[in-house]
Order: C-alpha cells, then sequence, then structure tokens
C-alpha cells in the first residue's frame, strides 16, 4: 500500500469515528428540591471519557457509539450515585434535554473528635516552591485530576489541620479547583475520606493557597492522596496553570477526566498538609 493510500485510509477511519461521537448535554437537579448541583462528576468509569457539570448544573459530554454497552455515572459527595447504560442516556439526551435527578443520601452526623492536648506539628507531602521546575495537569478537561501521596508514620494517628498548594504558574483571573482526599488502594486513590465537599478557588499570579481542614475532622492512620479536580470550565483554553515541583518527593498520581482509570508518575510536586499527632 503507497503512502498517499495508508494517509487516505487513517482519514477516513478518523471521519469515521467522529462522526459516531456526539456531544450530549443535560442537567442534574437534586430529585427532592429541583436545584441544580454543580460540579456533579459524569463519566464512564475506567474510560477517557468524562466530565463535570458547571454552576447552574449544565453539562456537555462528548461520547463515542463503542461506549454504547458502558454505564455512565453521576457522583458528588452528599449524593446517591446514579449509572445508566450509556444507550439510554443518549435516548434521554436525543429526545430532550437530559435532566438527571441525584437522590440526597440521608445525613450523616459528623464525628466529634476529642484531640489530645499535647501534640506535635509535621508537614506532610512536597514543599516544592522553586518556579524553576513546573509540572502541572495533562490536560485542562473537566474531572482532570492531580495528587501527591502523603506518607504518615506508622502507629500514629494524624488529625489534619491544612493543605497547601505552591504554584509555579497562573493565568487565569480565578480559576475553581476541587479538593480530594483519598485512601490508598494498590497504590493509587480508593475512597473519599470526606463527607464533605472542598472547593478552593486560585487567583492570577497567586503562589501558594492554604485551605483550613479542621471542620472537616479528619482524624486519618494510614498514607493518603491529596488531589486537587478541574472543575470549572473555562474559555480561555491557551492559559496555564503550572505547581511547583521537583526530581525527588512523594510520586504524582493523575487521571485525565472524571471517571478515568488513575496513573502514576515519579515526579514531585508542591503539595502538602499541616498534620498534627499526639506526643508520646
Amino acid at each position: 500500500m503507497t503512502i498517499s493510500k495508508i494517509q487516505l485510509f487513517i482519514s477516513v477511519l478518523l471521519l469515521s469515528v467522529s462522526l459516531q461521537a456526539q456531544v450530549f448535554s443535560g442537567k442534574v437537579l437534586d430529585a427532592k428540591t429541583a436545584e441544580t448541583l454543580p460540579f456533579v462528576s459524569i463519566g464512564i468509569p475506567g474510560k477517557s471519557v468524562g466530565t463535570v457539570a458547571q454552576l447552574d448544573g449544565s453539562f456537555n459530554i462528548t461520547i463515542s457509539d463503542i461506549y454504547n454497552n458502558d454505564s455512565i455515572r453521576f457522583s458528588i459527595i452528599g449524593y446517591e450515585a446514579k449509572k445508566m447504560l450509556v444507550s439510554e442516556f443518549k435516548a434521554l439526551a436525543t429526545a430532550q434535554k437530559a435532566v438527571i435527578k441525584l437522590q440526597p443520601q440521608d445525613e450523616i452526623l459528623s464525628e466529634v473528635m476529642i484531640r489530645p492536648r499535647d501534640m506535635k506539628s509535621k508537614i506532610l507531602g512536597n514543599e516544592f516552591d522553586s518556579p524553576s521546575i513546573t509540572a502541572g495537569f495533562t490536560s485542562d478537561d473537566l474531572g482532570s485530576e492531580i495528587g501527591t501521596v502523603m506518607k504518615l508514620k506508622d502507629g500514629k494517628d494524624y488529625y489534619l489541620k491544612n493543605c497547601g498548594f505552591n504554584f509555579g504558574r497562573v493565568d487565569y483571573d480565578s480559576i475553581i479547583f476541587r479538593i480530594n482526599i483519598y485512601n490508598i488502594k494498590n497504590g493509587l486513590p480508593g475512597d473519599l475520606l470526606h463527607q464533605l465537599p472542598i472547593y478552593i478557588t486560585v487567583y492570577r499570579d497567586q503562589r501558594s493557597a492554604e485551605v483550613d481542614l479542621r471542620p472537616y475532622n479528619l482524624h486519618i492512620d494510614q498514607d493518603f492522596i491529596l488531589s486537587l479536580e478541574w472543575v470549572q470550565d473555562l474559555p480561555e483554553k491557551t492559559k496555564s496553570l503550572m505547581f511547583c515541583a521537583g526530581f525527588f518527593g512523594n510520586k504524582v498520581v493523575y487521571r485525565q477526566v472524571a471517571e478515568d482509570v488513575w496513573r502514576d508518575f515519579p515526579i514531585g510536586i508542591g503539595m502538602w498538609c499541616d498534620a498534627e499527632y499526639e506526643k508520646h
């Protein structure tokens, strides 16, 4: 086969795939109040197909026909996750703008933690703060996420006070991210460890940002992962946000979109937690 025929074959193949992929729109609502739900994660588990609902609950997601027999999942802290076949979702979105209603979970009373009086503070993670080496998200797709492993000393109980992020570059006027804290399963993020959503707004040229974690009552006795998730869609895609980074330090974990599989990479980025544990 000649080069021109190969190029033609590839062009036809790519055109065929693109014709099979469509953009589907919808809105996510609270099933009880009918209020819109912002920042709901939407995606096909284990596939690089996902997005996040915006402040008004609206979303757009591009799905190819090859996923028709897979399931699409809608999830956010405080609500029961909802799954349906992709083919079912497509039929709903084609007939009209898809309206997805999520059922609130029964309210869980937060535990009252009694902290020991004699505590010692420890910084976990990476404190890189030089912009000479930077690293960032693999994409600015909604649901793209990047995190760092936080390693604890065995046998100690930690109480998380703050978490922080050191940036090498922020071009956006302002942008909202979701903070997620996971336990670890097989070296990668597992289940969320908090019962309320945590958000942070980052501003142009900001070099560091901290969030008070004490209201979330996070008591941890094993290694965990702190991450930032891209949840706000912005029209300007040529701008950038980068973290201070280093070649040594706790590794990075990342995924490209919501519900995608996690991967890791042996580089450190400026993400850290201030934690306390009891002195002995």
